[in-house]
């Protein structure tokens, strides 16, 4: 489907949008135009009268304006037929713009405009833009992120039975609670059912590019959920399949589930209007994510931006001819190519343009490769995770780790699970679980229950359970209400900061509410934090290109993982984001560690290895790079982007050059 805006198609969404937005205002700027329209036809039309014949134009829409609003002025002009004529005009002019009658007839126009946009009943003619249908605490993260994309070609559009004023305050404050200097403008909140085909129609639904279903945050149950959001696929399927507008294309429908059943039942749905179905399992996805990040800490900020529109994203495009992967990397002057897909490239870029931006220099390594093949060492220093909480993603997480674990058995896993008594024979039951039994060896040890929460790490096994960890996780509560949302991780971790065992930027901590993970930061600004920012920023991506789930998928998937089979077979598991000390990863290999570049570390270890590990960023000082970004002169990859947390951060490596210590990392894709 062509998602491309014609000039036209972009210039009709920006005025349906101002107009829907802020009608009365929209009405007085119209008003205004057509007056200024009307003045300068009548001025048109008095120059072409002889006697006014070397007169100035400036001058002749002062006499313009005179004569609409005075009438009698006609009369100083000659009595030619020609002036009698057009001086006619001009005052006709003026009497349809300026009389009291048609300022009534205007003023009851706005009137009316008002009342229908109040009460959402006035039709969209967008196109080809965004529609979230429903409502929760993930939707005002979605709109923040596209803040970081093409602002004034994405259009969006929110229909929900909550109230609008509520919603638009709920976004206001994501914005205040993260400074924004930019507010999003190309959105419009309709209040209205997602169940009503009258509603659907108003929002130019079927003119759409892509469909959100979001679940609402009215109920605890997540089984009610999920049925609701299928019940919504289903009712929008049977609504698209009647006659679907403009190009003939159905939109891509993004459905967000939580568990794997809902998500076999979208997959599987029979009476789907096209293929372009995409169920998002985002408690999937984010116990993914947790579990790599879990043993690889600094990937968080990593994996944020790469699914951010903040920074450098992932993007598909065309494979460039007869070029291939390594070819492409000499010639990239600001990307980086990663793999082929079919007839599409991968590539990690901060804009589409800066993939087209190659040069013909064919680029050399100083730095001599290794004599064989540079096997990298995987491995950690540490292997102990301890994981605090419990939730509908700690099977995910579980089964996730599973998978890192066979694929890459240096890292000898150990996992310990930590909760309160009200969860003990949940996480037993997942600690005696077969299929988990590689992560926790003989049963009962791997699991620790906590007696009293606010005093965790000093009673019983808990101070013990903190030596040899690598890093702690700590879980939000699945059934918790608004008043506690993330009560039980942040008292974890206030506990646990009385503790120096363990490196700060070594605690992954899950919350929900975006406040809550900024008094986290303000706290330590050392400190991770995971929370669903990540499926806000995934959702606004696929909102773009619903394509690039399966690539995402794929980034966080290991072998073996249940998510590489599916249906269609989308995820082959080319690729995986691995983050190791320089020291480890280079164990085997004698030489400095010094680079004249960034691109030419890219290209040293994607030689080395025989295309096997690609570097796409480093860490230095605990703050993470990548190298897809150029700031700057000279070589394009010899500069790299920094992820900072926040604007007031530096956001470059200023020095071509490149030395890892060993304590800094390298992040790098292994392909294949």
């Amino acid at each position: 489907m062509q998602n491309k805006l014609s000039f036209y198609e972009k210039m009709k969404n920006k005025i349906i949008m101002r107009a829907d937005n802020n009608p009365g205002l929209f009405m007085v700027l119209l008003i205004l135009a057509v007056n200024i329209v009307f003045i300068a036809i009548s001025t048109g039309l008095l120059m072409l009268l002889p006697e006014n014949e070397g007169r100035s134009f400036t001058e002749m829409i002062r006499f313009a304006f005179t004569l609409m609003v005075n009438p009698s002025g006609r009369y100083q002009y000659s009595d030619y037929p020609i002036s009698l004529i057009i001086t006619t005009v001009v005052v006709l002019l003026g009497m349809i713009s300026l009389t009291g009658g048609t300022v009534g007839f205007v003023t009851s126009i706005i009137t009316g405009v008002l009342e229908r946009s109040a009460a959402a009943r006035r039709a969209l003619k967008l196109k080809k833009h965004i529609v979230i249908l429903d409502y929760n605490h993930k939707v005002p993260s979605i709109i923040y992120d596209y803040c970081f994309d093409d602002m004034k070609n994405t259009y969006i559009v929110i229909l929900s039975d909550k109230d609008k004023k509520e919603i638009r305050n709920q976004i206001d404050n994501i914005f205040s609670v993260h400074q924004a200097k930019k507010r999003f403008k190309n959105l419009i909140i309709r209040q209205g059912s997602p169940f009503s085909k009258l509603a659907l129609d108003r929002i130019a639904l079927k003119d759409s590019k892509t469909i959100i279903l979001m679940t609402s945050d009215g109920e605890n149950d997540r089984e009610s959920h999920d049925f609701s959001v299928f019940k919504l696929f289903m009712f929008v399927n049977g609504y698209l399949g009647g006659n679907p507008s403009g190009n003939g294309n159905s939109p891509c429908i993004l459905a967000e589930v939580s568990d794997g059943k809902t998500e076999r039942l979208i997959r599987e749905y029979p009476f789907k209007t096209s293929s372009n179905c995409f169920p998002v399992n985002f408690n999937e996805l984010l116990g993914k994510i947790m579990a790599i990040t879990a043993v690889m800490p600094s990937l968080c900020d990593t994996i944020l931006h790469l699914i951010s529109f903040e920074g450098v994203e992932l993007y598909l495009e065309d494979v460039p001819g007869s070029v291939s992967v390594a070819d492409d990397l000499k010639r990239q002057s600001s990307s980086l190519p990663i793999l082929d897909s079919g007839k599409r490239r991968l590539y990690i870029s901060e804009s589409e343009d800066d993939i087209r931006n190659v040069g013909t220099s064919d680029y050399k390594l100083k730095k001599p490769l290794p004599e064989k093949k540079f096997v990298p060492c995987i491995i950690n220093d540490k292997s102990k995770i301890l994981i605090i909480g419990s939730n509908s993603k700690l099977g995910y997480i579980l089964e996730s780790l599973v998978c890192f674990k066979n694929e890459f058995p240096g890292f000898g896993l150990k996992v310990v699970l930590m909760d309160t008594e009200k969860n003990e024979e949940k996480i037993r039951s997942y600690v005696a679980a077969p299929e988990y039994s590689t992560l926790f060896g003989d049963g009962e040890s791997g699991a620790v229950i906590v007696k009293d929460i606010f005093d965790p790490f000093t009673s019983g096994e808990g101070g013990s359970v903190l030596e040899g960890v690598n890093s702690v996780l700590f879980l939000s509560d699945d059934d918790c209400d608004e008043t506690n949302v993330d009560e039980k991780p942040l008292i974890f971790w206030n506990s646990l900061k009385r503790f120096d065992t363990l490196d700060k930027h070594n605690c992954i901590v899950e919350v929900l509410d975006m406040q809550n993970e900024n008094v986290i930061e303000r706290r330590n600004q050392d400190q991770v934090v995971v929370s669903e920012r990540f499926i806000s920023c995934l959702y606004a991506q696929l909102g773009k290109d619903p394509v690039r789930l399966d690539f995402i998928k794929d980034l966080i998937t290991f072998e073996s993982d249940a998510a590489s089979i599916n249906s269609e077979d989308r995820l082959s598991n080319d690729y995986s984001i691995l983050s190791v000390k320089s020291s480890l990863f280079f164990k085997n290999y004698a030489g400095d560690l010094k680079f004249g570049s960034k691109r030419e570390l890219i290209l040293w270890v994607y030689e080395a290895t025989g295309h096997e590990y690609l570097p796409i960023g480093c860490v230095k000082n605990n703050i993470s790079y990548l190298f897809s970004r150029t700031e700057g002169s000279g070589d394009g990859l010899d500069t790299a982007v920094l992820l900072p947390k926040n604007d007031d951060d530096s956001l470059k490596i200023v020095q071509n050059d490149l030395t890892l210590g060993n304590d800094d990392e390298i992040i790098v894709m292994k392909l294949g």
